[in-house]
């Protein structure tokens, strides 16, 4: 892998993208380099960890502060870091207040015990959470060990479908021509018909969330497009068929919704495709939530996949 200067990009450069506060073909190089550079990725991720640690402290305002809440926290998996520093923040007040309340208990005591005690509670208090920060730097170093290896997993992901999504586009072609030849065949010759292979698509393929920091991919849309394809592709096909909702996560609204989809197949992984009118869509970020139908019972989300829309 080529080296790469890490440094090349200012922090507050950093925190603008991880807040999508980038023009779209800025945060695409960005993702890019997310996932070819180790050493870029390493650093993305400790500013990410200062800019949650800002966020807990309190310490965002204006524009980050709303873009940090609209943007960051859209993801299940972001909302989940944000409560992990918020609770080991509390816990770290918790410790601090336990050990005052130690210092003076122990001012209170009988002289017969001297300062053994004044010296030990505190002692203990700060001990305690010195082996409470030592397990969860472990466990952190191990989470990011995991995410390392779920990078690297991906990547070659990726290879192999984008190898398969023209594939896949070709079919969808010829199965538009199909339908066409079949439409013209039932009808009257003297009828006009609609060619549904003459209408526009533009495809985006999305792989399985991830924990952690997930890559927003970006679907860019012509000013004639009429369908936008969207294929998600699944960690496992547990069920026979899906429902997809599309929302916007800064309002909460649903966008598009379907269901009683079926799978298919994409470089073999098993996918579910959604294709939605391209005027339902803005330039902003959505959120397509995939949820399994059992054969009873209530249906059960899946997956949240996230991605940002490109007008053009």
């Amino acid at each position: 892998m080529p080296s790469f200067d890490q440094n090349v990009f200012e922090d507050q450069y950093l925190v603008r993208y991880l807040v999508g506060d980038l023009p779209a073909e800025e945060a695409d190089r960005l993702d890019q380099l997310s996932i070819a550079h180790d050493d870029f990725a390493w650093r993305l991720r400790e500013i990410e960890n200062d800019l949650v640690d800002s966020y807990v402290r309190s310490e965002l305002n204006g524009e980050t502060l709303a873009r940090f809440k609209a943007f960051y926290m859209a993801t299940a998996k972001r909302r989940q870091k944000v409560q992990f520093a918020e609770g080991l923040r509390q816990l770290q007040a918790t410790n601090a207040t336990a050990g005052e309340r130690a210092d003076k208990q122990s001012q209170s005591r009988a002289p017969f015990w001297g300062t053994f005690p004044s010296r030990i509670a505190p002692q203990f208090g700060i001990s305690f959470a010195a082996l409470v920060m030592l397990l969860i730097a472990g466990y952190l170093l191990l989470q990011n060990a995991h995410l390392r290896r779920e990078v690297r997993d991906t990547r070659a992901q990726y290879e192999s479908i984008n190898q398969h999504a023209r594939d896949l586009e070709n079919e969808l072609k010829q199965q538009h021509t199909t339908n066409t030849e079949a439409q013209k065949s039932l009808e009257p010759p003297d009828r006009p018909t609609a060619d549904i292979g003459q209408l526009k698509t533009v495809s985006l393929l999305l792989p399985p969330p991830t924990r952690g920091l997930s890559q927003l991919h970006t679907v860019t849309v012509q000013p004639h497009t009429d369908l936008v394809v969207l294929l998600l592709t699944l960690e496992s096909a547990d069920y026979s068929r899906y429902s997809v909702t599309v929302k916007d996560p800064a309002t909460n609204e649903v966008v598009w919704q379907s269901s009683g989809l079926d799978t298919g197949s994409v470089g073999g992984r098993k996918v579910v495709s959604a294709a939605l009118r391209a005027n339902l869509l803005r330039g902003r970020n959505y959120i397509a939530e995939v949820a399994g139908l059992p054969n009873a019972g209530r249906q059960r989300i899946v997956g949240d996949y996230p991605f940002h829309v490109a007008l053009r």
